[in-house]
């Protein structure tokens, strides 16, 4: 952190859409003995200039109570409060409004059990795309009927991962020239997510942060 406040003060880090200064410092993309990273700083940059006028700036909150039971101070950074209620939104507009740069012109596809599934159905929607969700037959009612309240076409599945990828790979087979984005193991999902913590470091102020607490599903956020 002491780096990235150097780093702004310089003007190395770009700016905030409230005009406060990003105190975050990350590598670019790096090659390692696995291969090379699939997020970097610039990639969550450029994400978060591609996606803001799409995303909630969501609010940081504190809890006196909180702190008190943690013997810390805690700040929330409450993606409850996003679009479709998840996090997710930021990964799924961030990859295909890139994919529609690029030229892409859908449809859509992905399998989920809800927030990535409602994330990609309303980022497709936006774009003008048709969008092919591939969901659990387990998946919760409200999920579904948000996912289809967004205009996509919902595919149901049995609820056990080899059938969501064979589900999957059926639909792509039946719709020549679609696009796959998965809920977390992709680079521009990746870079999407990051951009909530570029707001988070802008939002707290200097000197307040001393780790981030991240909860891990499929890792796309923390990655």
């Amino acid at each position: 952190l002491e780096e990235a406040r150097r780093n702004s003060a310089s003007g190395l880090l770009g700016f905030h859409p409230l005009g406060h200064h990003i105190v975050c410092a990350m590598a670019d993309t790096q090659s390692t003995d696995a291969g090379v990273y699939a997020a970097s700083y610039s990639s969550v940059k450029e994400a978060h200039d591609r996606i803001r006028d799409a995303v909630t700036l969501t609010p940081v909150m504190t809890s006196g109570t909180m702190d008190e039971l943690s013997g810390r101070e805690l700040f929330f950074k409450c993606e409850n409060f996003q679009k479709v209620g998840a996090f997710k939104f930021r990964g799924a507009t961030n990859a295909v409004r890139k994919y529609a740069e690029a030229g892409g012109k859908g449809p859509l596809v992905t399998h989920s059990s809800g927030n990535h599934a409602q994330a990609l159905a309303l980022a497709a929607k936006q774009a003008g795309m048709k969008a092919f969700i591939v969901m659990p037959s387990n998946a919760p009612v409200v999920k579904v009927d948000a996912v289809k309240g967004y205009g996509a076409t919902v595919i149901p599945c049995k609820p056990i991962v080899a059938d969501r990828e064979t589900t999957k790979d059926k639909v792509m087979a039946e719709n020549p020239g679609a696009a796959f984005f998965p809920p977390y193991n992709h680079p521009d999902i990746i870079s999407g997510q990051g951009t909530l913590v570029l707001e988070l470091l802008s939002q707290v102020p200097d000197g307040r942060l001393d780790a981030l607490v991240v909860p891990v599903g499929g890792g796309g956020m923390l990655s």
